[in-house]
């Protein structure tokens, strides 16, 4: 509606100005118009002033119920899609147990149930009973949920070796406890809080409160931030009130002098359920340097057992067991100190084993000495199982083992180049130089509007048109928003659309580009009120433009709950739409200056342009193509798309690389976490890397 106004604003001073260019009589016409528009362009103001001020929504306790409901929706499709991509579900999951660790992680249990205390930190959810001693004891994954809901003091540390199976752990809780919350009466359900699940990474606790940052996180990730509804700081108040209970992962990823820092913020600034995820070394490291989180339960994931490996894959298998499985499992329960029941005591290496070996494929018992050599066979068969185009139920592969065995060892080499466990495939551009894009987007754009002026209007205007297309591409491929991570589509809101950064944005870029312009006419026409004509043409397309930048709903991060494949498609609708409405809005607005500049002169402007309307319609046209092309080559989908063409030169990446990553996601040798795709597990990122590395090291004679 704002844009819609704006526009009929600028059709009435334009349409207004050229009846006064075309009247015989301007002093009149002048008059009549200033009549006119003493009415018109106040009344429309007013209209736009009062149709962009809406009623902050008020946060009630019905608002407040609404919007943790809303959610934990959200919550639920995002992470029912990780584990149901994780394998979490189907088949039923390795069955993990824990216990209360031994090790200097936390407090003394009797400080988790409560003992003593004179009244509950945090009462219990609803349909469930207090927690006692000996339940802290032991247990299975599908106790946490008791503990999670009925913990006095709500704290919770799950700590576990690399693959242990403390993300599955989480998103199963998690689950469970959405479950649980969803069953209960609304009444019931709005003392039940919403479980989210973050990674630290990204927090300073060194100069950013928790809840700030989780305000920020939450706000962004979940969509609340563009909503006028949603403005009046509704995520710090469902935090406040506690309606959201934080699981954090992730301690190991933010730097080592931080993370007693973080510890002690938690300690200090967590009003809320918590329950924390860590590796064993990182967190022991932590609390000696800054004391356990008070009151929480310190659990560690314990190793698989022999019978629980043997019932897990026995579960996999079709019934009767085939013999080659029979012979395995039989070899587990005999030998449970063995090599192999050893390699297989957690839910990385039972799940390779499920996932890398066909029924009909015998597992050589005999062959390995110690776990580590079972370790490393199970990882060196990830990929060649995966591109088997004769393994049932896998659709053909469009890559050779040999081609995915090169570009994943490629793309993990530079991710552990990077020190980085995810992909963000908007990054891919930092892997090869820019120049070279910004070099050929600038010659083939710059070209092409040059070849099509010299067609229309001779050697000057094609001069002129390549000139000013080669600048535009610069500047957007150098200034532009969209260069430095996707953007969203989202609703329009007026305090993201007028903005400092996108004056001066427009500014900076429509001067360049209004410079080219006038410098052209100058060469035409010979007159300086060309080059003065040509700057304002520039200057109002520019700004229009870089108000057009508000359009973005928001730039996507590695935390944003959306896939990677509509991740990289929003920003492609966000190009055209962006394209299109710039184009419209900036070439009306030029086109008329060169209008009427043409009225003012009595001359053609590139030799075409003769009249108000004729610039305007000759403008629109070019401006809409001119648009379109400098929002294409100033998105980052066009960035990773000439990226992933320098990269296949040298045979690192496909030129189809979201394609390839899709297709590796479905084999399950990647996975996603919202918009960014990480390898299955660590080790595999590793080991497929060494691969690569032993492949293409330099060889020796002799």
């Amino acid at each position: 509606m704002v844009i819609v106004g704006l526009l009929v604003i600028l059709f009435v001073v334009f349409v207004a100005l050229a009846f006064i260019f075309r009247s015989h009589d301007r002093d009149s016409a002048a008059t009549l118009v200033q009549g006119i528009g003493a009415i018109v362009v106040p009344a429309a103001s007013a209209a736009l002033f009062l149709t962009n001020r809406r009623p902050r929504a008020e946060l009630t306790e019905p608002a407040l119920r609404r919007f943790a409901d809303e959610l934990a929706e959200r919550v639920k499709v995002q992470w029912s899609a990780a584990a149901s991509e994780r394998r979490l579900l189907h088949p039923s999951p390795v069955p993990v147990r824990w216990r209360w660790s031994n090790l200097p992680l936390s407090g003394p249990a009797a400080d988790a149930v409560g003992v003593g205390n004179g009244s509950r930190r945090f009462e219990t959810l609803p349909g469930l009973e207090p927690i006692t001693l000996a339940d802290l004891e032991s247990g299975a994954v599908r106790d946490l949920f008791r503990l999670y809901g009925a913990l006095d003091s709500g704290r919770i540390v799950i700590v576990g070796a690399g693959g242990a199976g403390k993300s599955g752990a989480a998103i199963r809780l998690l689950l469970d406890a959405l479950a649980h919350r969803e069953a209960l009466d609304p009444t019931a359900r709005a003392r039940v809080p919403v479980p989210v699940l973050l990674t630290l990474s990204g927090w300073d606790p060194l100069n950013q409160r928790l809840q700030d940052w989780l305000v920020t996180r939450l706000a962004t990730d979940y969509m609340f931030r563009k909503s006028e509804e949603h403005a009046g700081g509704v995520v710090s108040r469902l935090i406040g009130t506690g309606r959201i209970a934080v699981f954090l992962d992730g301690l190991d990823e933010i730097p080592e002098p931080v993370r007693p820092v973080a510890l002690r913020a938690l300690d200090e600034q967590a009003s809320f359920r918590l329950v924390m995820l860590s590796r064993v070394n990182e967190l022991l490291t932590a609390v000696s340097a800054a004391g356990p989180l008070s009151g929480s339960a310190g659990l560690q994931l314990l190793p698989v057992s022999a019978e629980d490996a043997a019932e897990y894959l026995t579960r996999c298998q079709t019934q009767p067991l085939p013999d080659t499985w029979r012979a395995l499992v039989q070899h587990i329960r005999m030998h449970p100190s063995g090599a192999v029941a050893q390699a297989l005591d957690t839910p990385l290496m039972l799940t390779l084993m499920r996932d890398t070996y066909r029924t009909d494929q015998r597992f050589e018992l005999e062959r390995f000495a110690d776990r580590a050599a079972v370790e490393d066979h199970l990882l060196a068969r990830v990929l060649p199982a995966a591109y088997d185009d004769d393994r049932p139920g896998q659709p053909h592969s469009r890559y050779s083992l040999a081609q995915a065995e090169r570009w994943l060892g490629a793309i993990a080499h530079r991710m552990n180049s990077d020190g980085t466990r995810d992909l963000a495939w908007w990054q891919v551009p930092q892997w090869r130089p820019a120049w070279p894009r910004t070099t050929a987007s600038c010659l083939f754009l710059g070209v092409l509007a040059g070849a099509v002026g010299f067609c229309w209007a001779g050697l000057a205007a094609g001069l002129g048109a390549g000139a000013t297309v080669g600048l535009s591409v610069t500047m957007s491929l150098t200034y532009g928003r969209a260069g430095d991570s996707p953007q969203l589509l989202g609703r329009l809101q007026w305090r993201d659309f007028v903005v400092r950064e996108n004056f001066q944005f427009g500014i900076v870029g429509g001067g360049a580009l209004g410079l080219a312009v006038g410098v052209a006419l100058l060469l035409v026409h010979g007159r300086l009120v060309m080059l003065f004509g040509g700057l304002v043409f520039g200057l109002l397309a520019g700004v229009v433009g870089g108000f057009v930048t508000g359009l973005s709903n928001r730039s996507a991060d590695s935390q944003t709950p959306i896939d990677p494949v509509s991740c990289w498609r929003q920003d492609r609708q966000y190009t055209l739409t962006a394209g299109i409405a710039g184009g419209l809005v900036g070439s009306v607005i030029g086109g008329s200056c060169l209008g009427l500049l043409a009225e003012l002169t009595h001359e053609r402007i590139f030799g075409i342009i003769d009249g108000f309307l004729s610039g305007i319609a000759l403008v629109v046209v070019g401006g809409l193509l001119l648009s379109l092309a400098l929002s294409l080559v100033g998105s980052v989908t066009w960035r990773t798309f000439l990226a992933s063409l320098q990269l296949r030169r040298r045979n690192e990446t496909p030129v189809r690389l979201i394609r390839f990553l899709s297709d590796a996601r479905e084999r399950h040798v990647l996975r996603t976490v919202g918009p960014v795709y990480q390898f299955r597990h660590a080790r595999l990122q590793d080991r497929v890397e060494e691969a690569f590395r032993a492949r293409n090291a330099p060889r020796t004679d002799g």
